[in-house]
């Protein structure tokens, strides 16, 4: 090793070596310039990067690197004036020595001497290109995407939205990116979606948020509107990132409420309750009974006894096509329930075959009345209003006489 009368190591050997460890750098070119711009040292690394040998290049200025257009608009002083106080960086497009653009991410650092006087810069380069092709490419499909797309990080805060984020949102990009995810969620809901996003994060793996939950995200002006989501995972050079897809399923929605509207109408158009008397109902059930429509027969059947204050109440079966025992204990819960509202139930339209069937399935109606016609059940109705009037009567009597004595 060279060392000079001092002992101490010599500057050229100090110099021999940093420039072997800047050759050692490959994926990044390092060069040196004078306070003009000049280039003074070149590094094996930039040699490949650009084409140019350093003997083609050293005492030229690095403007020899810039677009023709950026020459012409003094791009390279303006970069170097802009880093004399401190370390700049830039990304432009740069021209390799066979005509071959490329994206340059440039980091630009001042150099002084001992007495703080500007003696130049050093130069930092790498290609972009592939990176940036890359990052356009996921940004456009991104931007291509049907749903809104939000991408955050592990603080919670947005990283990245899409064109259709922002049109659904109202927000645009930049009040979006840096500020926490809860500012797409209404204000009741943040509390309660802090606990949903840290248990994703602590567990991330492709799934819908808040399965089985309804979800509202709320726009920029405040407003609400239901939404799925469904999340996931992103492994990135900067860390694991979450990948939120935004449907607005405000229209599904009111399509649903509209065909449950129109289910719950049509049930109760198939089982009208109908007022055939001073205080008789008839409730003609025709079709098939299943679950849903027979806890609408019973709901709408009390709702009009109340309502009417009815001492009867005939359920025509004629149009019932079969009788099981499921249809008999729905017809027996309807008729238990009418009692306990003080009503008498009776039974029309039953037909021989369902008889049979029936007492075949060992099916006990209790002390339900029946009747073979509609007909003949209301003439037992008006005879059941006229026996509890008599007994009425008869018990008013009583109790007027009770009191005269």
């Amino acid at each position: 090793m060279t060392t000079s009368a001092e002992g101490d190591q010599d500057p050229r050997a100090d110099l021999g070596d940093l420039e072997a460890m800047l050759d050692a750098v490959t994926d990044h070119a390092v060069i040196k310039l004078g306070p003009g711009g000049e280039i003074v040292r070149w590094s094996r690394s930039a040699q490949a990067m650009t084409g140019y040998a350093a003997d083609e290049v050293v005492g030229r200025q690095v403007s020899l690197l810039h677009l023709e257009g950026d020459r012409e608009a003094g791009l390279m002083e303006r970069e170097l004036e802009s880093a004399r106080d401190g370390r700049r960086e830039f990304q432009g497009w740069r021209i390799r020595k066979d005509g071959e653009r490329f994206l340059a991410r440039v980091t630009l650092t001042p150099v002084r001497d001992t007495e703080g006087a500007l003696s130049g810069f050093v130069k930092v380069f790498r290609d972009a290109t592939e990176s940036a092709r890359a990052e356009s490419l996921f940004h456009g499909l991104l931007d291509s995407a049907p749903d809104a797309m939000v991408i955050v990080g592990q603080d919670a805060r947005i990283v990245l939205v899409n064109r259709q984020a922002e049109t659904l949102f109202g927000f645009v990009r930049a009040e979006l990116v840096g500020r926490e995810i809860e500012v797409l969620v209404p204000p009741r809901f943040r509390d309660r979606h802090v606990g949903h996003r840290s248990a994703f994060l602590a567990d991330p793996q492709l799934r819908p948020m808040g399965a089985g939950l309804e979800l509202s995200g709320m726009r920029r002006d405040g407003t609400e509107f239901p939404v799925e989501i469904s999340l996931s995972p992103l492994e990135t050079a900067e860390g694991r990132l979450v990948a939120a897809a935004i449907r607005d399923v405000t229209e599904r929605r009111e399509t649903e409420q509209r065909l449950q509207r129109q289910r719950d109408e049509i049930l109760e158009l198939s089982t009208p309750v109908i007022q055939v008397w001073d205080k008789v109902l008839a409730l003609p059930i025709i079709g098939t009974l299943d679950s849903l429509r027979a806890t609408r027969l019973t709901e709408g059947l009390l709702e009009k006894i109340a309502q009417s204050q009815a001492e009867v109440a005939i359920l025509d079966i004629s149009g019932v096509p079969t009788i099981d025992t499921q249809v008999a204990q729905h017809l027996l819960k309807t008729v238990q329930a009418a009692a306990l509202m003080g009503t008498v139930s009776i039974m029309s339209g039953v037909r021989p075959e369902t008889a049979q069937s029936m007492v075949h399935l060992g099916i006990d109606m209790g002390r339900l009345r029946s009747r073979n016609t509609l007909q003949d059940a209301l003439q037992l109705a008006l005879a059941v209003l006229a026996e509890r009037a008599g007994t009425a009567a008869t018990a008013a009597q009583a109790l007027r006489s009770g009191g005269a004595r």
